[in-house]
């Protein structure tokens, strides 16, 4: 039930699907608590963005299509990492992909 409805709702675009790309390029945490975000888009205009310490990936990803503007859905890039989906809450503990395996 829930996990699915979070799933549904999120802004994070799933395999497959036509979506602009963001890269999370740092995130710092704050004195205050507060997570700093920065983030760029394929053209290499980046944004910052300051969360609570509480902010999920969910949050993040609903900044970025906001900034995108004509998305619902975005994929974001932690280059460690790969790109998160929605369902990864289903597969268990994320793992960083190997390039060739994406």
């Amino acid at each position: 039930g829930r996990v699915i409805r979070e799933a549904a709702a999120s802004h994070l675009a799933l395999a497959g699907s036509h979506a602009p790309v963001f890269t999370v390029q740092d995130v710092v945490v704050q004195e205050s608590g507060t997570l700093e975000v920065v983030a760029h888009n394929l053209a290499g205009d980046s944004k910052t963005e300051v969360f609570l310490a509480q902010a999920t990936l969910a949050d993040v990803a609903g900044w970025l299509a906001e900034w995108h503007g004509r998305s619902w859905t975005v994929f974001v890039d932690f280059p460690a990492h790969g790109a998160p989906s929605p369902w990864d809450r289903l597969r268990g503990p994320s793992r960083p992909r190997r390039p060739d395996s994406l």
